[in-house]
């Protein structure tokens, strides 16, 4: 404010506040006026012992005579502005100013602002409460047209009727002033002038009106000239894009992308435009090419039409129900009962425990997993792990057995189950699984053109969550604990030898010999309690009474959650064994988590019910994909084939974060590309920061130089930690000399050395250990070290199985 401005106001306000002294000083004798008065000095006359003398000090605030301000301070009227203040009315107040030549109303918000001293003090004297809505009115419009004084000369130069249209336009809120103001100028310029106009194009047979427009919000009002200097720039700047765009598409044909899409490549700022135009450029020559190769080659075309099983009407027997409801035991009898059968399996262990039970039944059956091979001469049966089913997909089966059907659900690994359902060449395809995964099934059986048949299992021995938690101390023997980290496991198994029991543990770090003993070691007698993670939830069978939860949250490799219903479901499931006791308990080591899980457990299943089932490309379509593209990247040829291939609405080609990871790791272009598929479709137990990945990167490019790989040197007398990683690297060379022997010629040794490694571990699992200090505290109960998911460490999922 100019100190002109304040002085006058501040002249104003005391000299009102005189007249408000001298006229209650002659109209009540006992009148005392305050010693000190601050700006607004009305304020504390209100609530005086005098009545009314606060309405008083407000009248002669706002600029009324004294006769004014009597009349109206015993009977205010509300109709009146004057009244409304005085009675504190804060209802809105609108009047109608002129603005340069055309009247608008407006609103100043709610009608107590009048008694601030920014509108107070704008007022002048009033005679009458006429007279001061008056002043009230001018004061407001003074206010208006000052703050608006940029649109006088344009108003004077205007008809009515564009007056009248800019003002319309106007928001009429005086607290708005600013935005007000600015949505005025930004009016008028468009009212004024043309301010659309179009920038020809033209090269060849290319034509393009390029639609522009100068914009409004200038912060002035424009003047002819400028809008032409305005026009002028920005066609210089859309003719310099233009320049742009022929020079990066060479002899490339622009109309083939369309006016519409070049249109909308304008839009953008140059800085942006040039990377756009590449990518636009690329991804069409890639569709374009892509085309070609679709009319051309039909594995491109269609995914589940070109397996032989199409010829086939085949057989879904699906065995649907609960933990321990012996939907495998039928499974495998079935299978045994045909010429030739298969099973197919999750995990390695059950695979190996499966291939065991058909063998004792007499009937030679051989096993194929990523690690191993054992072939049975004349075998007509077959177990191995759902990956490794793509080399026996062209075999005709009997029976196809395919466990745990509801990880075709799985983000990792899913790709497998489909590939399996969808390829067995088989009359009969048999699966298990929990009921969930029925609405996926049936879709899926729909697509094959197949028939599915339901059936129902119910649990063989009942199970039930106790009423009340459990210590370690009352753990009873035959007791399974269960936590969801290695290092848990671990602590817990150290705290229960102090109480001088015997502890067998698994987790997923452990290979399925080491699983498989100390199972053993607990069914036998000779653990009396066992402790794991999550890993017992498939591929162990367990004779467990009770099965106790340490916790109901788990570390998922991306953040701690809580367990889910099937999760619970599964891994309860495990406790009361049937042949080997009459009921299982569920219980918990605190009364909050076994509330947690008796809630989970008694919860029904949400149903996975898949539109689109994980495929994936094959090495034969990769190397299509980067001879056509001429793409050297093994990654970003299956980021191309995922990006353009179509399978249709029920398949789509997927590539998973953690291996494209891996990939990522040994895409070294001067590899040939099928060696680095190879690699790729090799697990890499532990992560990509274990010792298992440096060694497969390290063999990789000794590989591609023809070189072969010996076997790393043993040492026994390490940690667990250690023995484990090494048993990691064993398990990776033996994979790869499954595929490459010529390049990994150690396989017996290999073994020799994974069967040293498995024993070295059992026995340092078998020692006591005293618990860290750090032992177990709540806030690390899922350890965050990868290690609770049935596999251990997550590994790139590849192609095979682990």
């Amino acid at each position: 404010m100019p100190k002109g401005d304040y002085r006058q106001r501040k002249a104003l306000r005391l000299e009102r506040l005189k007249r408000f002294i001298e006229w209650a000083t002659e109209r009540y004798p006992d009148f005392m006026p305050k010693k000190h008065h601050q700006e607004e000095w009305y304020k504390p006359y209100i609530g005086y012992a005098t009545p009314n003398l606060g309405r008083a000090a407000k009248g002669f605030w706002l600029g009324l005579d004294a006769d004014t301000v009597e009349a109206a301070m015993d009977q205010p009227d509300p109709q009146q502005l004057l009244g409304r203040i005085l009675l504190r009315d804060s209802s809105d107040y609108a009047c109608s100013v002129d603005i340069f030549g055309a009247v608008k109303t407006v609103s100043l918000g709610s009608t107590q602002l009048l008694i601030e001293p920014e509108w107070t003090l704008r007022l002048e004297d009033s005679d009458s409460h006429t007279a001061f809505e008056e002043q009230a009115r001018q004061a407001i419009e003074r206010y208006v047209q000052d703050r608006l004084r940029l649109l006088e000369r344009p108003f004077q130069n205007m008809s009515e009727e564009y007056r009248l249209e800019v003002l319309d336009r106007l928001k009429p809120e005086l607290s708005r002033i600013d935005e007000f103001l600015e949505r005025a100028v930004e009016t008028i310029n468009e009212v004024c002038h043309e301010l659309h106009f179009v920038v020809e194009l033209r090269h060849g047979d290319l034509t393009l009106d390029i639609p522009r427009r100068i914009p409004a919000n200038q912060g002035h009002i424009l003047s002819e000239d400028e809008v032409k200097a305005l026009k002028d720039e920005d066609r210089r700047e859309v003719l310099a894009k233009f320049d742009m765009v022929l020079e990066e598409a060479g002899d490339f044909d622009l109309l083939q992308l369309g006016q519409h899409r070049l249109t909308e490549l304008f839009l953008q700022d140059s800085g942006r435009l040039r990377k756009t135009i590449r990518s636009t450029l690329r991804n069409f020559k890639e569709k374009m090419a892509f085309a070609t190769l679709l009319q051309n080659d039909p594995r491109f075309l269609h995914y589940h039409k070109l397996y032989p099983a199409r010829q086939l009407t085949r057989k879904w027997t699906a065995l649907l129900g609960p933990t321990n409801s012996g939907k495998t035991h039928q499974s495998i009898e079935a299978m045994t009962s045909v010429t030739h059968g298969i099973y197919l399996s999750p995990l390695r262990l059950m695979a190996l425990e499966n291939q065991e039970r058909i063998e004792s039944m007499g009937i030679p059956c051989s096993l194929v997993t990523g690690e191993e091979e054992i072939i049975r001469e004349g075998a007509t049966h077959f177990c191995c792990t759902v990956e490794e089913f793509a080399r026996f997909r062209q075999k005709r089966w009997d029976v196809v057995v395919v466990d745990e059907v509801q990880m075709m659900a799985d983000s990792q690994r899913g790709w497998a189950w489909v590939d399996a359902l969808v390829s067995a060449y088989t009359p009969e395809l048999i699966m298990t699984g929990p009921p969930l995964i029925e609405p996926s099934l049936k879709t899926l059986c729909d697509l094959c053109e197949d028939r599915l048949i339901i059936k129902r299992t119910k649990r063989l021995s009942p199970v039930e969550v106790s009423r009340h938690s459990t210590s370690l101390k009352n753990l009873e023997p035959g007791s399974m604990l269960v936590a969801f980290s290695r290092r848990t496991v671990l602590d817990l198994k150290a705290m229960l030898e102090m109480t001088g029991k015997t502890v067998s543990v698994v987790y997923g770090a452990l290979s399925p010999e080491v699983r498989r003993e100390q199972a053993r070691r607990f069914r036998e007698g000779e653990a009396d309690i066992m402790v794991a993670t999550d890993a017992v939830g498939m591929g162990l069978n367990l004779p467990a009474h009770t099965l106790c939860f340490y916790t109901d949250e788990k570390f998922d490799g991306i953040q701690v959650r809580q367990l889910n219903v099937q999760e619970v479901k599964q891994i309860g499931g495990r406790a009361g064994r049937f042949g080997h006791h009459d009921e299982g308990v569920i219980t918990a080591l605190e009364p909050h988590v076994l509330k947690s899980i008796k809630r989970l457990f008694n919860s029904p299943d949400k149903p996975v019910d898949l539109s689109q089932f994980q495929v994936r490309p094959s090495i034969d379509h990769l190397k299509a994909i980067s001879d056509l593209m001429n793409e050297p990247s093994l990654l970003r040829s299956w980021l191309t084939f995922n990006r353009n291939i179509n399978y249709g609405d029920a398949f789509i080609s997927v590539l998973p974060d953690e291996l494209a990871d891996w990939i990522r790791a040994i895409d070294d272009p001067r590899i040939p590309m099928w060696l680095r598929w190879i690699f790729a479709c090799t697990p890499i137990r532990g992560g990509l920061e274990s010792p298992a990945s440096s060694f497969a990167q390290h063999w990789l490019k000794k590989v591609a130089q023809e070189k072969t790989i010996e076997l790393p040197r043993l040492i026994l007398e390490s940690d667990l930690a250690t023995l484990e990683s090494s048993l990691h690297i064993v398990e990776t060379y033996l994979h790869l000399a499954r595929t490459l022997p010529e390049y990994f010629p150690d396989i017996e040794r290999g073994e020799e050395h994974r069967s040293l490694l498995n024993e070295a571990i059992t026995r340092e699992l078998s020692r006591r250990k005293r618990p860290r200090r750090s032992s177990l505290g709540r806030g690390n109960h899922n350890g965050r070290d990868k290690q609770g998911d049935p596999e251990g460490r997550r590994a790139p999922r590849s192609a095979r199985s682990r």
